[in-house]
């Protein structure tokens, strides 16, 4: 209802007036906080200020706007006493019924969202204005580069070299202002009354490394910005214009993005962004530095006194000619690194031309096929040498700059031989190019899962990988792309996505065009290029070659996205396993829609398969499970294949389902290994999660409890090598190390982080360490996604119970066990030493992302199945089997999943957990498939180049969840709020999307609008500098939570962990336990010493040639697997152990696609030290003769380890650590070591 207030005091504003109002109508008369209606929230209402004709703030009244019921008591209080008032600058208001109904919308929000504080608004409103209100007249611009130069004098400051200048006093216009609601600083180009286009230059605070503010020696003024990522160029008409070809959805978008200003700015913008701008008005400097800090810029404005700016000319037209040609006349893998060397601003074309191309060609000339590896490791000393530079100006020590051609001599020195990694087969050593607006980064070669494709050709002739890489099309910081409010993408997504699609691009002398992409590097916004070459059996190969034999896609042309999700199955990354000949394979008939994407294998397949998956992997264990099913890629089919036991010899059988294209005339095809289902996964909660159950009646305590306990355990850690392989497991850390492993037998040992009864201190400062990096993971999982873990509950494959087949073929119904409708099986077992666990009883079953309410089932975990009854899924373990009976099929109603690889959550042994309000699952609703229009032409590559731009522009998937969950948290309704319902509709979309080509429409209010501009608390990004204005408290359990946990800092000392004291070599306690160990093992009694146990017939393995090659891996690795480039960031040796990055980002999936690629690497790694300890282990399981060559091997690397602890090596902790594992592995395999 609306209610008129008056005699409102001239002096009053619009906050006054909200404060006095919500001082009566939050007070204990009118406000009952355990009011259930309300679910304890406060009240909401709005002022709307009368305007006044005399320019004042107001005209003396206005209109408050509030629900029903409390307006209605509002009234009712007014009139009981005359002492009942509304009271504004301590004037009384008169107050009366307007007799009106306030708007739809205005009532939907009144009655659903929070309140939020009128002094907090205030203030944001008031810090937007100021910033808004100053704005800077610019005299230049200039974009250039930082640089040395080569003969100056000893620890010279950098200089600025000017690769592109514009003046704007007597030509044009240019302005700056700080942008506080956007958190950017923004430079507007352009004259309205003399040009047709504003050009905008955004440059976020986020991508500023270093701002520095001061007058030059002609006492100019001047902003120089140190800048991490090259700022974003957009574009907007005066008149309003979009450009051509472009029809804008949203009259509200505007502008556009653009790669560069101008024809001049293009030549040098991959190579230059540093921004240097000279202001007009000498008095201008101080309020831009005063705004900066009403405006909380980060990092601040320091004033420096000053910095030479020439114009240098680096990269004009000559100088980039001379290094193509250069380039052009030597091998391809050594080019990539020089450009590499440019385009990551390593070095400029001087240093190249002028000093370095001597020492280069010597290089190539010398180490011959291993000089693009010495090269390699040249731009990590150049990184590594900025970064000290950078610190020793600092620290303002004398010391000299290192010139890059003493850098490439003390690389070589160093490595004087060199070998690349040998890597797992399934791996490859592929380049990668990362394409921004105005840019292209390169990256590698570094281990990366192959595919079918890339592995054919592979096996004709290894070098032909070369001609393959990875391109990611990224925005100027390298996280995915999004745009603000006012930006249109689709114009420069054509421009630039588009044209390198469509025409390629040269890189070293090569050009490379499109060749296809998988559907999960699709959603990272990466595709496979390929340079066309002449292959021994195939002669010459092109992408349209490679395309057309993969198999017969004439079904699909009308449909151009299903086409390209096709041709998308062979570039899945897989592991080769075995070949499946085809009177081996036949299809077999659904189950309805219970079988949808799954299949069955023969026991003997089975075991050949797992056989062939660990020799590929080098993972030859003899605890882990077989599991009974996989993910696979064959032929044209694609999903899960389940082991059947009534199958026998060699026999695969699949369905319609999994059939997605003909291939013909191929008698044997091999069956890949996408995944392998040989362990169970715990499940963790996630916040969809969590407020879907809230509203479904589960109480916020439940999830607190679970999170205090988890908390507990990661603090719990401290005190237990045991809890702390528990937290790894239970977080996925150190996997590649063999952690949790290695932790385990020490406590078997006897060893412990802290002396105790049967129990020796470790004695290892490098374990504190580990353990301080994890707790800070751990609790940052917990924190920023209510990653909890769920105990007694696990995440399984799904398949579907094949009873029904048993009985459609034959056998009588009654002597076959099958699932009924709301039950399923579970068996598992998480290594072969361990006993199966059947789960049993009430249980929750969900698929992420929950989204819906419905999404979460509750159902009725069977246990073991009764021995008198045939059954299917006797015996199967680490799968989830689902009924196959019923019009609709279980998993289609967790969030429209199925059985070709989903994985599903089975929460048992947690009945806080489960949910008292009933949802019925979504509708089933068969997605729109994008379909050319009769007359069009049929799909080819240009219409999947079309649709990968498309789906750039319109993915918006973490849009439409981040909107789904914030609305749940402002309404009362949580995730039963019609546009959270609508929310999940459009979610569902998004997710068929990349396969059925059908963009989600958020155009023209299709996006429901969140009830209040601010956000809930949880929803605070990780990077520093979050605004408190921007937030409310929220009384949801996330916020509950999120408020509950404090991060710890990873540097700072565990109170009451044992100070180490310095132990001479070998006398530490892990030494002392397993001396007598190897002792006894290998029948020896010399264990001292670095030559100690060189058995007879064994090669000698120099410790220092192993390490020297791990070292010069792990220094690529850290310094490659950033989030940002700059080349004073850099990975610490526990985060690469602990496979995690801790570094903040606004993108937390951007973070996890590089920690993913970082465990790649170093699981390669790891291997190939390993490997050479033990040379059997990586092609087979070794056998005891094999290990007790190993184990001396390994010990003596241990021993000489330990001896350099005193060095200050770099890596060494993390090289001990391997070889500490191979020392373990060997006497566990061997059976010295105690259970």
């Amino acid at each position: 209802m609306e209610i008129e207030l008056k005699r409102i005091s001239f002096d009053a504003d619009e906050y006054d007036v909200r404060k006095a109002v919500e001082l009566v109508l939050h007070g204990p008369d009118l406000y009952d906080p355990n009011d259930r209606e309300n679910k304890g929230r406060k009240p909401n209402f709005l002022i709307v200020m009368g305007e006044s004709p005399a320019g004042r703030l107001h005209n003396g009244t206005a209109i408050l706007r509030v629900p029903y019921k409390l307006g209605s008591r509002l009234l009712r209080w007014n009139w009981e006493s005359k002492d009942n008032n509304v009271v504004v600058c301590g004037q009384p208001l008169r107050i009366f019924n307007a007799h009106r109904k306030a708007p739809h919308e205005v009532k939907q929000t009144l009655e659903k969202a929070r309140y939020i504080d009128p002094e907090q608004d205030k203030l944001h409103t008031q810090k937007k204005e100021y910033a808004s209100q100053i704005c800077l007249r610019i005299a230049n611009i200039q974009i250039g580069v930082w640089y040395r130069e080569p003969n100056g004098p000893q620890n010279q400051r950098r200089a600025f070299s000017t690769e592109y200048e514009r003046e704007f006093l007597r030509h044009s216009a240019a302005y700056i202002t700080v942008v506080y609601e956007y958190s950017h600083i923004r430079i507007d180009i352009g004259q309205r009354e003399t040009e047709e286009d504003n050009f905008l230059i955004i440059i976020r605070f986020t991508s500023i490394k270093k701002l520095g503010i001061g007058y030059d020696e002609f006492g100019q003024p001047f902003i120089i910005f140190d800048l991490f990522a090259p700022p974003n160029f957009e574009m907007e008409s005066f008149n309003g214009r979009a450009p051509e070809g472009v029809e804008r959805k949203i009259k509200s978008k505007t502008r556009d993005r653009i790669c560069t200003l101008d024809d001049a700015h293009a030549a040098i913008a991959p190579y230059a962004h540093h921004l240097r701008v000279v202001l007009a008005d000498p008095d201008d400097l101080l309020k831009f530095e005063k705004v900066c800090h009403v405006a909380e810029c980060e990092p601040r404005p320091v004033r420096i006194t000053r910095v030479d700016a020439l114009a240098k000319k680096f990269f004009a037209h000559r100088e980039l000619y001379n290094i193509q040609r250069w380039i052009q006349s030597m091998d391809w893998k050594n080019a990539f690194q020089i450009e590499g060397y440019l385009r990551c601003g390593l070095l400029n074309t001087h240093d190249l031309l002028r000093s370095l191309l001597k020492p280069i060609e010597d290089v190539i000339r010398d180490y011959g096929d291993e000089a693009s590896e010495l090269l390699r490791l040249f731009s990590v000393e150049l990184k590594m040498r900025q970064q000290q530079q950078q610190q020793q100006q600092q620290q303002e020590q004398q010391q000299p700059d290192e010139t890059p051609i003493d850098c490439l001599a003390r690389v070589r020195s160093k490595h004087p031989t060199i070998k690349p990694l040998r890597l797992a087969q399934g791996h490859i050593s592929c380049h990668h190019v990362i394409i921004t607006p105005s840019r292209i980064l390169l990256e590698g070669p570094y281990a990366t899962q192959s595919n079918r494709v890339i592995r054919r050709y592979q096996s004709h002739d290894p070098a032909l990988v070369e001609r393959f890489i990875r391109v990611e099309f990224r925005d100027e910081d390298r996280l995915q792309y999004r745009w603000d409010g006012e930006v249109d993408g689709s114009w420069f997504l054509q421009q630039r996505v588009g044209g390198i699609l469509r025409d390629g691009f040269t890189l070293g002398g090569r050009t490379f065009e499109f060749l296809a992409f998988s559907m999960s590097a699709l959603r990272e916004h990466s595709v496979w290029f390929m340079a066309p070459f002449r292959d021994p059996e195939e002669g010459y190969v092109t992408a349209e070659a490679i395309r057309a034999s993969l198999g017969d896609f004439t079904k699909l042309l009308r449909t151009p996205s299903k086409y390209a999700a096709r041709i998308a199955q062979a570039f899945t990354a897989t592991d080769p396993s075995v070949k499946i000949s085809r009177d081996e394979w036949e299809e077999q008939p659904e189950l309805g829609p219970h079988t949808d994407g799954v299949g069955t294998i023969s026991p003997e397949l089975a075991a050949k398969i797992w056989e062939a998956k660990c020799k590929a992997s080098g993972n030859t264990r003899g605890d882990r499970v077989e599991p009974s099913a996989y993910q696979f890629r064959f032929l044209g089919f694609k999903g899960v294949v389940v082991v059947d036991h009534r199958l026998e010899g060699i026999k695969m059988r699949l369905r319609d389902s999994q059939h997605k294209f003909p291939v013909h005339n191929v008698e044997e095809a091999e069956f890949e290994i996408a995944r392998a289902f040989d362990y169970p996964n715990p499940v963790h909660l996630n916040r969809p999660a969590v407020m879907a159950l809230e509203d479904r009646g589960v109480k916020k305590e439940a999830f607190i409890d679970l999170q205090e306990d988890a908390k507990a355990k990661i603090y719990l850690s401290s005190d237990s090598l045991e809890v702390f392989a528990e937290q790894l497991r239970d977080h996925s850390m150190g996997g590649q190390y063999h952690l949790a492993f290695i932790l385990e037998q020490l406590n078997n040992l006897g060893l412990d982080f802290k002396s105790g009864i049967n129990k020796t201190a470790i004695g290892k400062p490098f374990f504190e360490s580990l353990l301080r990096y994890s707790m800070n993971h751990s609790l940052r999982e917990i924190k920023f996604k209510a990653r909890i873990p769920v105990p007694k509950s696990f995440q399984l494959v799904g398949v579907a119970d094949e009873g029904r087949a048993y009985i459609n073929e034959g056998l009588k119904e009654e002597d076959v066990f099958t699932l009924p409708p709301g039950r399923i099986y579970a068996c598992v077992q998480e290594s072969a030493h361990e006993e199966p666990v059947f789960l049993k009883g009430h249980c929750l079953i969900s698929r992420s992302p929950v989204i819906h309410p419905g999404d979460v089932q509750r159902v009725y975990a069977v246990g073991e199945p009764p021995k008198d009854k045939i059954c299917f899924f006797r015996g199967l373990k680490n799968v989830v089997v689902l009924p196959a009976v019923g019009d609709r099929a279980l998993a289609s109603c967790l969030a429209g999943g199925d059985l070709d690889g989903d994985t599903y959550d089975i929460y048992i042994g947690n009945p806080t957990l489960l949910p008292t309000i009933q949802a019925d699952p979504a509708d089933e609703s068969k997605s729109n498939v994008w379909t050319l229009e009769e007359g069009e032409p049929d799909a080819t590559i240009d219409d999947i180049c079309k649709f990968i731009v498309q789906y750039i522009n319109s993915d918006v998937m973490g849009l439409l969840a981040n909107r789904h969950i914030t609305i749940a948290d402002q309404s009362k309704d949580g995730v039963f709020d019609d546009r959270c319902m609508k929310l999940a509709i459009l979610c569902s979309k998004a997710v068929d999307y990349a396969k059925n080509g059908v963009p989600v429409d958020i155009s023209g209010g299709n996006l429901p609008k969140l009830l209040i501009k601010f956000k809930p608390d949880w929803d605070k990004k990780e990077v520093t500098g979050a605004r408190e204005l921007e937030y409310y408290e929220s009384d949801r359990a996330l916020g509950h939570m999120f408020r509950r946990i404090t991060l710890r800092d990873p540097n700072e000392p565990i109170d009451g962990f044992p100070m180490t004291s310095l132990i001479p070599p070998l006398e530490d306690p892990i030494s002392r336990a397993l001396a007598p160990l190897v002792q006894s093992t290998l029948n020896t009694t010399t264990t001292t010493t670095t030559t100690a146990l060189e058995a007879p017939g064994v090669e000698i393995l120099e410790p220092e040639e192993l390490y020297a090659c791990y070292v010069r891996e792990m220094r690529y690795i850290c310094v490659t697997h950033t989030l940002v480039d700059a080349p004073d960031v850099r990975l610490k040796e526990e985060e690469v152990v602990l496979g995690t990055i801790l570094a903040t980002t606004t993108q937390p999936r951007w973070r996890s696609d590089r920690a993913y690629r970082m465990r790649l690497h170093s699981g390669a790694l790891v291997r190939d030290i390993r490997s050479q300890i033990v040379p059997k282990a990586k092609e087979d399981a070794p056998t005891d003769e094999e290990l007790r060559a190993g184990l001396p091997i390994a010990w003596r690397m241990w021993c000489w380890a330990q001896h350099q602890r005193d060095n200050d090596k770099e890596f060494i902790e993390a090289f001990s650590l391997i070889v500490l594992g191979v020392v373990l592995d060997c006497l566990k395999r061997l059976g010295a070591l105690p259970e």
